[in-house]
């Protein structure tokens, strides 16, 4: 537990484990500080071992417990053997916080449909859709074996409205959301639950704008005049920002004991920029 006050019994995740994959920056890093400040041992997961280690020792400096376990989250197998160095490391994983790959900056960015190859088509199903279902298949025997826990799924409100753009990441994560929802009720009944997070433009997150198809890019006209392209269109429709803290802040009431009466639901965290049903 960190040097700060208890948090409330709702918010107390003392004597917890939570894996955060993806949190060697942005969100999952955000996610992993917020969890370490109500108590929770933070596993700090991605393939960066340098990235990883620095996030390790901002929650060490700051009062909370942290390691760091290297793993593809693209490879199952090196999923579900990260899952079992944790068990072995530290005996439980009750939070698993599912955040990365499909928002990485190696990761393809926003293209339109007739711009894909086959392959890419292959790699969006995975990296905004299968990369949760390996970590839920690498963690939820050990959930199960242990009485239960609480994940978080995290993915893009293209799931759940319709984007130009981002046919196959909205196809993707709205395929992750229905595994999801039919998950907690599967999984329900061994004391897991199951809920979703999800955004758009994250203004403190390096998006992938830059290599989008050029019907999507920021850019000018023949006379110098600026056109807007799909980021300054949503950050016209956006209310209010929303920063990787916020994202954080709601992953981790549904980490918490506050949210035991809930399963299977999305949250979106959006500003306003849409209001999904």
């Amino acid at each position: 537990m960190n040097s700060q006050a208890k948090p409330p019994h709702n918010f107390d995740l003392s004597g917890k484990v939570a894996l955060v994959t993806g949190s060697t920056a942005y969100i999952g890093r955000a996610a992993a500080h917020k969890l370490a400040g109500l108590g929770a041992t933070v596993v700090v997961n991605g393939r960066n071992q340098s990235a990883g280690k620095d996030v390790v020792e901002e929650i060490i400096q700051a009062g909370g417990e942290a390691i760091f376990e290297e793993a593809d989250l693209t490879q199952a197998e090196a999923v579900a053997q990260m899952a079992d160095r944790i068990i072995e490391r530290l005996g439980k994983i009750d939070i698993l916080v599912v955040s990365g790959a499909g928002a990485s900056q190696d990761s393809l960015p926003f293209r339109l449909f007739q711009e894909m190859s086959t392959e890419d088509l292959d790699y969006y199903i995975k990296a905004h859709w299968l990369t949760r279902a390996y970590a839920l298949k690498a963690v939820a025997p050990h959930m199960v074996r242990a009485g239960g826990g609480k994940v978080v799924m995290v993915g893009t409100d293209a799931g759940r409205i319709a984007t130009v753009g981002e046919s196959m990441i909205g196809g993707s994560t709205a395929g992750m959301m229905q595994m999801s929802r039919a998950l907690a009720r599967e999984l329900g009944r061994d004391n897991i639950r199951i809920n979703t997070v999800s955004m758009s433009f994250i203004s403190d997150a390096l998006p992938r704008w830059g290599q989008s198809s050029p019907p999507l890019q920021d850019e000018t006209d023949k006379s110098g005049a600026p056109k807007k392209g799909m980021l300054e269109k949503l950050k016209k429709r956006m209310i209010f920002d929303v920063q990787c803290e916020d994202i954080a802040e709601a992953i981790t009431f549904f980490a918490c004991p506050a949210s035991d009466a809930i399963t299977g639901q999305t949250l979106s965290v959006n500003g306003g920029l849409s209001t999904p049903g």
